[in-house]
């Protein structure tokens, strides 16, 4: 089909292959067996339809937020088979595809550019293991592309439009609401926003931001009053929080940092492996203390109470489990006394490209930071301080898989601007 044709249609249209492979995909991995969290957030959907979201005292669960639970609650209603849950996902990543054409097309005015990027991330198979389950990454995916492309709509806008910045501030409170991590992505850009605003009034781009962070910050708001309500805690968004933290703090020399729960077998696979003994030995006296605790609150507290205490008898230890979260965030491994698999080459070969790229392009942003379109400059923050924060408590590789999207963004305008490559062949 030639190039022109292309570029007339619709990238809804263009991309559409992908949809059907990511439906196909799903078709053949989905099965309707429970396995790690997917229960826990079909019983959330199920609560919120009773009218409520966590049990009352003293079995109060807020190990997630209510987001993903929302989007499952018509498919919950309804009692849909789970496929079509999945097959949502298939949908919301084929639109992840579209809605990153969209951004970078909008950004660079390239088509070609756009369709590269584009295929790229539609390709970045990395991606596609939570697809066939009832998880947030494919959501969460969607979300972040989906405000990456409004972030740059907004600011390629000479006036400000109001329509545009509420729905970039409605995405990004959903995305705090299914990530609660991300709420701590909103306050340094809310905070810097706020300082660039009363420095100068007449700033349109100040104006959006701020209103654009602050309509995210409303969006919490209900979510935040529930869980005051409920635990007595301000600006509490998660149970879990101190247990990410604990595990990444573990003093052993023969641990590193990597997450466990209060059974220690997190890691098991039936007969064939289990460390549980191992990690036991370590760690079974601060789980039967959490374990006393009435409520999850109170256990998060403890849990909390013992990673500060980690930190400060030995902050060189938490230093090396740092090192090696970036590892575990990028690649997967290392996990303490835990038997690594050649797959995992797999996702070294394809992160690092990644990697390099990122550390190219920040470096080629910094020299070039006054000269930045604003656009670029807020999501190369809301990348870096979301991965920053990732690092600092026990991750997965799906907790930097989701973040992609809106990496290529910044990755591809820090190449565009300075790399130029020539291919010629002479005879």
């Amino acid at each position: 089909m030639p190039a022109t044709a292309l570029k007339n249609k619709s990238p809804f249209i263009l991309f559409l292959p992908f949809l059907l492979f990511y439906s196909l995909y799903v078709l053949h991995f989905h099965t309707d067996q429970m396995e790690g969290d997917e229960a826990r957030y079909l019983q959330f959907a199920q609560n919120l339809l009773h009218g409520f979201y966590s049990p009352a005292y003293p079995n109060i669960d807020l190990i997630n937020g209510p987001g993903y639970p929302m989007l499952l609650m018509p498919f919950v209603a309804v009692k849909a088979p789970l496929i079509f849950i999945t097959l949502l996902n298939a949908l919301l990543h084929y639109l992840s595809v579209v809605y990153l054409f969209k951004a970078i097309e909008l950004l660079f005015n390239s088509f070609k550019t756009a369709c590269i990027v584009a295929l790229s991330w539609g390709c970045y198979f990395l991606a596609y293991q939570e697809m066939s389950c009832i998880l947030t990454e494919t959501f969460t995916l969607f979300l972040i592309t989906t405000f990456s492309y409004q972030v740059i709509r907004i600011h390629k806008q000479e006036t400000i439009n109001y329509r545009y910045i509420i729905l970039a501030g409605f995405t990004f409170g959903f995305l705090i609401l299914t990530k609660v991590v991300f709420a701590y992505v909103l306050l340094p850009l809310l905070f810097v926003s706020i300082y660039f605003y009363f420095k100068d009034h007449t700033s349109i781009a100040s104006k959006r931001l701020v209103y654009l962070f602050s309509t995210a910050l409303l969006l919490l708001a209900p979510y935040l009053i529930y869980t005051w309500q409920l635990t007595g805690k301000v600006f509490y968004l998660s149970s879990e929080s101190g247990k990410v933290l604990y595990w990444m703090t573990s003093l052993d020399e023969n641990e590193y940092g990597d997450w466990n729960n209060n059974t220690f077998t997190a890691n098991c696979h039936g007969k064939i492996f289990c460390n549980a003994p191992l990690i036991a030995a370590n760690h079974a006296a601060d789980i039967t203390q959490v374990n006393s605790m009435q409520t999850v609150i109170e256990a998060d507290s403890v849990f909390k109470a013992l990673a500060i205490q980690h930190i400060k008898s030995n902050p060189v230890k938490y230093a090396r489990n740092w090192f090696a979260n970036i590892g575990r965030l990028l690649y997967g491994f290392p996990a303490s006394y835990y038997f690594q698999s050649p797959s995992t080459l797999v996702r070294v070969y394809v992160n690092s490209l990644l990697l390099f790229a990122s550390i190219f392009s920040l470096v080629i942003l910094v020299i070039n930071w006054k000269n930045l379109p604003l656009e670029i400059i807020v999501l190369t923050g809301f990348c870096l301080i979301y991965l920053g924060l990732s690092s600092l408590v026990s991750a997965y590789p799906r907790q930097f898989t989701v973040i992609v999207p809106a990496l290529l963004c910044w990755i591809t305008y820090a190449v565009k601007s300075t790399v130029r490559v020539e291919v010629k062949i002479e005879k």
